[in-house]
């Protein structure tokens, strides 16, 4: 069948030369000849390429030829699709519109359908389609060219469905921490309150145990006996230590029960127009009795004319306080400065010490609850370990960041943003 084929071409090829068996072989045309090979040539080429060229009559919708991968792309015979309108091969939704195709004013059109072999009941093959429309010798052709996109079209499926079962995980995953953070916080509020309670009254009957034993009992007793006046001492001293003891964890309650509440959005800000100036200087106006009894010097150095911020007056002096106070707790001398400055649309406001620093290995996890720059540092006043979380929590709620810059021995400044109020 095949050398049949063959002879039946060569045939039609020496018709088509005009020349007939009986010249052909004195190449009377040889340019002819050479013409037609290149022709035949490049034919061939066309048909290995892997899209499909279609050329259209662009007034009939008539395909008038076919080249390229037809039968790989739709199980098809370029011949067969010759004479047929092109509107067949396309999706009935598409196809209704295919005269719009041929004849808009946009000569370059590109879109994504489907092909389909008219004659064939395979299923219809994804491709993405460039349509031009040209004129040649008088004739509106369109150009079209389809290439195979299914191995696309299967990626982008597949990765659809990895991403809404990965958006479904994140999904379950999200209401699985929910849960838990709402059963930590009220975990912690109910412990925190039955804690709170009794602590209370324990911490206030410390202190008028104490009251008492100065002004009642210890006059009485003779005060002559070296072992008297020494356990008058001891007993007066650990007094102080309960009531410092409970006033410390009194503060730790009511940090943990503040963070819960805040992690939890259970905090209510009151939000209003604020000087950036104003809570700064009341916050060093609230720890000014903590930073003359360390000796250290503070300083100031507001920007003139500060934009107000939107923010909760008190929430932002609680940050300023609490900076404060890990400054002091950490530097033994020197300066404790707060500075505040415009940048862009927010006003950078930081503490800078000139303390000891903090590790390297500490400065990620230090906004994190229970985590102290440097637990090994004696007569300092020991912190609750949830400051900085407070902080971060309260910072992030008025829509701002904040960070650390720090360097052992050198000091740390603790710096975070506040946008500033719009329209103002």
């Amino acid at each position: 069948m095949s050398a049949d084929r063959d002879k039946n071409h060569a045939a039609d090829r020496e018709k088509l030369i005009g020349l007939g068996k009986r010249s052909i072989s004195k190449s009377y045309y040889p340019e002819l000849r050479k013409r037609l090979d290149e022709l035949e040539h490049f034919r061939a080429l066309l048909d290995r390429v892997s899209d499909t060229i279609f050329v259209v009559d662009a007034d009939t919708g008539i395909v008038l030829d076919v080249s390229g991968s037809t039968r790989a792309m739709l199980d098809c015979g370029a011949s067969s699709l010759v004479g047929t309108p092109f509107k067949r091969l396309l999706p009935d939704h598409i196809s209704r519109h295919a005269d719009n195709l041929f004849h808009s004013e946009t000569k370059k059109i590109r879109l994504e359908t489907e092909l389909i072999c008219p004659d064939k009941k395979r299923d219809p093959v994804p491709v993405d389609i460039s349509l031009q429309l040209v004129t040649h010798r008088d004739k509106r052709r369109a150009i079209i060219v389809a290439r195979d996109i299914s191995e696309r079209k299967q990626s982008e499926e597949a990765l659809k469905k990895s991403h809404d079962l990965l958006e479904i995980r994140v999904r379950e995953r999200t209401r699985e921490l929910d849960r838990a953070n709402k059963a930590k916080s009220e975990f912690l509020s109910v412990v925190s309150h039955e804690l709170r309670t009794p602590l209370t009254s324990l911490l206030g009957f410390a202190k008028v145990i104490r009251k008492r034993l100065d002004k009642t009992i210890f006059p009485l007793i003779d005060t002559n006996d070296e072992k008297v006046i020494k356990a008058i001492t001891q007993i007066g001293e650990n007094m102080d230590i309960m009531a410092a003891e409970g006033d410390r964890l009194t503060a730790l309650i009511n940090d943990v029960l503040d963070l819960a509440k805040l992690e939890a959005n259970k905090v209510e800000f009151k939000m209003a127009p604020v000087a950036p100036g104003e809570f700064i200087k009341r916050a060093v106006l609230a720890t000014s009795s903590i930073i003359e009894g360390s000796g250290l010097i503070p300083l100031l150095d507001i920007e003139p004319d500060l934009p107000p911020i939107r923010g909760d007056l008190d929430r932002l002096i609680q940050v300023m306080v609490n900076l404060i106070s890990n400054a002091v707790k950490f530097t033994s001398q020197g300066t404790i400065t707060c500075r505040a400055r415009l940048v862009g649309d927010n006003v950078h406001i930081s503490v800078s010490d000139t303390g000891v620093g903090i590790p390297p290995s500490k400065l990620d996890a230090i906004f994190e609850e229970f985590t102290q720059a440097d637990e090994s540092l004696e007569n300092r006043p020991r912190g609750t370990g949830l400051g900085l979380a407070i902080c971060r929590n309260i910072v992030f709620g008025h829509g701002g960041h904040i960070w650390v810059e720090s360097e052992e021995q050198q000091g740390s400044t603790f710096i975070f943003t506040l946008p500033v109020l719009q329209g103002r």
